[in-house]
């Protein structure tokens, strides 16, 4: 007997997943860009997938003010703006065109 799926609901499954990974590797990057005196700032730091919307955070405010100031002096290895240089780093459009592959097989 053959169970017809939705096509639908494997895609978004396929991006969903996706979503996640390139989540969790814009995170680390972001952590590991991050300035990080004590390490609170970056265990603050988030990444959820809600239906097909992907969110990538830190939740503490010390690491949103180091995010955006630009004049702040960072150690090497560290910058402001870590957020979105993780995000320029991580192919988000390939990660999700190979996990819709996978899924269709």
């Amino acid at each position: 007997m053959k169970i017809n799926v939705p096509v639908l609901d494997i895609l978004e499954k396929a991006v969903q997943d996706g979503l996640k990974d390139a989540g969790k590797q814009i995170l680390k990057l972001a952590r590991k860009k991050s300035p990080t005196d004590g390490g609170d700032s970056d265990k603050s730091g988030f990444s959820v997938v809600d239906d097909l919307t992907l969110q990538v955070g830190f939740k503490s405010h010390i690491s949103r003010i180091q995010h955006e100031d630009l004049d702040y002096q960072h150690k090497p290895g560290e910058q402001a703006k870590f957020l979105e240089a993780a995000l320029d780093e991580v192919d988000v459009r390939a990660i999700l065109a190979a996990e819709v592959r996978a899924a269709f097989g």
